[in-house]
């Protein structure tokens, strides 16, 4: 299973030489095999049984989250607990699929070893005429796909250019700075996502997920895409060359406190790693971070806002 577990191959020759840069939805295709095994019968289930990790899990309204002990016994999820805020409104998100559910898991790596793309993947069962998460933007390429019910997505072009990592984030200045101006703006797509559709959601831009007004309870899984930036190669480059010496070599202690010293002492770093890169194998170097890129652990979900402390009961995250 791939890319073309979730698009038609014409589809995904298109976004393998030319990488969506807008929203876009698409149908599933009729004979993809991820209708049997990531269905909407697997995600309640993981509820309706207890069986979601519990640290995986997160109970969330209006954008103020649970705290943890609100929906489980003893540490594990509780499925009673569970019942009762799903009918009071609140959404279950299920976070890192990728690690602790197999078929998700497959779909994940699959994309990875075919795009060179690190993928992982969150659950979102959603009550009818419930609302989880409010107006926000993530960091890398969310490819929605809709399995039961219905739900309204509002999409707002980008406020800030490239995103990246924790780099202008939708919930710190200056990327918070920004949503309010939006969302006082129309939005530039609105989509009513209904089961079999695939939503791709590039990153950056702003989105107001809800299924107010609906009446049937909506249920998608989103398959995050981490794509490789000029970023992640520099950042691979200047950990390669660590295999310098001299830029391995300590910097006394006079020369970091002193600015004039600490001014040389970044420029000879600065010499050195330009000389290191100048006489870099591009080839050998370029094989073996193709390597990483196609097998490195999945990126899990990373939420910039802290769980609720002990002490409350409710806290927003993203």
């Amino acid at each position: 299973m791939s890319l073309t577990t979730l698009f038609d191959e014409v589809t995904v020759r298109e976004m393998m030489t030319a990488w969506p840069t807008k929203p876009e939805l698409h149908k599933l295709p009729d004979d993809s095999s991820v209708l049997s095994v990531v269905n909407a019968e697997l995600i309640n289930g993981y509820l309706d049984t207890g069986t979601a990790p519990a640290e995986q899990l997160i109970v969330i309204k209006g954008g103020a989250a649970l705290h943890p002990r609100a929906y489980t016994t003893d540490g594990y999820v509780d499925p009673g607990k569970i019942a009762k805020w799903r009918g009071r409104g609140y959404t279950a998100q299920l976070r890192n699929l990728h690690r602790w559910c197999p078929a998700v898991h497959a779909i994940c790596s699959a994309i990875q070893n075919e795009t060179g793309y690190g993928c992982y993947a969150t659950g979102f069962v959603t009550p009818a005429g419930g609302q989880g998460l409010h107006h926000h933007w993530d960091q890398n390429m969310g490819l929605i796909y809709q399995m039961a019910g219905r739900k309204t997505w509002q999409i707002w072009a980008p406020g800030v250019d490239e995103p990246h990592n924790e780099q202008f984030t939708s919930n710190t200045s200056p990327g918070s700075d920004v949503i309010g101006r939006m969302q006082s703006m129309h939005p530039d797509f609105e989509f009513d996502l209904v089961p079999g559709q695939i939503m791709v959601l590039p990153r950056g831009w702003m989105h107001n997920p809800h299924a107010r007004g609906q009446t049937e309870d909506s249920v998608h899984v989103t398959f995050v895409v981490r794509e490789l930036t000029g970023y992640w190669i520099a950042g691979k480059l200047a950990q390669a060359a660590l295999t310098s010496t001299a830029l391995r070599r300590v910097i006394p202690p006079a020369s970091v406190i002193d600015s004039v010293a600490f001014a040389e002492q970044v420029a000879e770093a600065r010499d050195l790693l330009m000389q290191w890169l100048a006489g870099a194998d591009v080839d050998a170097l370029a094989a073996e971070l193709l390597q990483t890129a196609c097998t490195e652990p999945n990126v899990d979900y990373i939420s910039h806002v802290p769980r609720p402390r002990p002490t409350d009961r409710t806290q927003s995250v993203r």
